[in-house]
């Protein structure tokens, strides 16, 4: 209940309610806005009106796209995002990077840390320039054309991958699809229940060891079986700045690295709201972050999300004060 229904009615009230406190709290029902909103705004007008819409098709069509770099930032933010990557590297790994050279997980090792590759976990907190990226508006409009608007961030991570010359392997990330699916393992067709994204930091070739997709795959509405697909794959190559996105019904992996250096991306995971997130946003996000952000950014991290609550209930209007202003 409320702070200011409390107190209307006193600390020392009798348990049953009067039929003018069930009429407030009716009222007061009434007035609350809807959990799930609709998207409220012309998603198809944005992506024209930012120049992305051949981009949204190349997506349905294909599976995958990539927006030039010209379309989503400039180059001094992108060095920015990866000087900052960088830098959390070697805070967390205890090795310098270099871009030249191999890289080394060190003492951040994770359940997925590899022989070629790990993974920098929840990036979002380390610095603003994620803050930053996460309103870029390329992104935002991708993602809401991909969730029709209903999307949230589930993790933001950055790759990193070098060349290892005992691994041999075609692909060193199996393909796979990031979409939940049925009990019979079918997956979504028609609509996104999660899609994916990388802000390409170094250079996407083949022998640097870029995203694997096979075109095509998000109208199977499958996971791969073991080893299918990896003959029709192709390098998804793209110039640092570059936008990648992919359905979650499309089939990727990456290829292995052949070349000295560094691969290096700042993947950002959505879901549709009415999925757990594989990072930790909603009520952990401070309140001074989502203070000097937008609307759209506190619900897309879940701030308007009353999800998780105890026997005392949900509270809808959480801090509505975010995700409301205009």
């Amino acid at each position: 209940m409320s702070e200011a229904i409390s107190q209307e009615f006193g600390d020392e009230r009798e348990p049953a309610l009067t039929r003018e406190q069930l009429k407030a709290l009716y009222e007061a029902k009434k007035a609350r806005p809807p959990v799930f909103r609709a998207p409220q705004q012309d998603i198809v007008g944005r992506l024209e009106e930012l120049g992305l819409t051949e981009y949204a098709l190349q997506l349905d069509h294909q599976g995958y796209a990539v927006v030039p770099p010209e379309r989503v930032s400039t180059p001094d933010f992108v060095e920015r995002v990866r000087e900052t990557v960088l830098r959390v590297a070697k805070e967390r790994t205890g090795v310098t990077h270099e871009l030249d050279r191999a890289g080394n997980p060190g003492r951040y090792i994770t359940d997925v840390t590899g022989g070629d590759s790990y993974l920098l976990f929840y990036l979002l907190f380390e610095d603003e320039v994620f803050e930053e990226w996460l309103e870029n508006p390329a992104l935002g409009a991708m993602i809401d054309y991909m969730l029709r608007g209903q999307g949230q961030l589930s993790s933001m991570v950055a790759f990193v991958r070098w060349h290892n010359p005992d691994i041999t392997d075609k692909l060193t990330l199996n393909l796979h699809s990031d979409s939940p699916g049925s009990p019979e393992g079918v997956l979504p067709l028609g609509y996104d229940l999660v899609c994916n994204s990388a802000l390409v930091l170094t250079p996407y070739t083949k022998e640097n060891g870029a995203l694997a997709v096979v075109p095509g795959s998000h109208r199977l509405a499958r996971q791969p079986l073991p080893g299918e697909g990896i003959d029709q794959a192709v390098p998804v190559e793209a110039e640092v700045g570059s936008l990648i996105l992919w359905h979650g019904g499309t089939w990727h992996g990456a290829f292995r690295r052949t070349n000295p250096g560094i691969r290096l991306n700042v993947t950002s995971y959505h879901c549709h709201r009415a999925l757990k997130t594989q990072e930790k946003y909603q009520w952990h996000v401070p309140d001074e972050m989502l203070k000097r952000r937008s609307a759209r950014f506190a619900r897309i991290l879940g701030a308007d999300d009353p999800m998780g609550w105890g026997a005392e209930g949900p509270d809808f209007r959480g801090r509505a004060q975010y995700t409301e202003r205009t």
